[in-house]
């Protein structure tokens, strides 16, 4: 290969600043953490969403899916997935405002439940969670699309 042709093959991989001889590591570690951050979040939005229609067709099993306890539960997995998710895109893309919009989505998911539970209500927890679930699933594929630029096609 040419010194012009090698410069032309470093121009085309210079689409991120990752070294895309590392680009497999990457994918394995960002895309498998986006890809439970989506169904994570999906799950707290449906969540949020199918309780008050459970809390008013069901009484009994809407108590249940109501409690304060299912909240902090449920944003104890999505919160560290969300952060090793929108960590490890970061360091491939370097896009800060994915990592802003992953902490404003990962803030009303985590501080929802916690906001509640010491009597602080700015707005309504659930609004609050499926907000923040709706971010963070735009964030997560957001953040996948991201680390996927044309060079690193497989």
């Amino acid at each position: 290969m040419s010194e012009v042709e090698m410069d032309a093959q470093q121009t085309a991989d210079a689409c991120c600043e990752v070294n895309h001889a590392e680009h497999a590591n990457f994918v394995e570690t960002t895309d498998n953490w986006d890809r439970w951050g989506i169904v994570l979040s999906t799950l707290c939005a449906i969540h949020c969403l199918l309780t008050p229609v459970l809390l008013l067709s069901l009484p009994v099993l809407g108590s249940y899916f109501d409690n304060e306890l299912v909240h902090i539960i449920m944003a104890l997995f999505v919160v560290p997935v969300g952060v090793f998710a929108f960590w490890s895109g970061y360091r491939h893309h370097k896009k800060t405002y994915l990592v802003a919009l992953g902490f404003v989505g990962l803030s009303l998911v985590g501080g929802a439940p916690i906001l509640h539970d010491v009597g602080i209500e700015v707005v309504n927890p659930h609004f609050m969670t499926i907000v923040g679930s709706l971010l963070l699933i735009g964030a997560h594929i957001l953040n996948r699309r991201a680390c996927q630029c044309e060079s690193h096609a497989h």
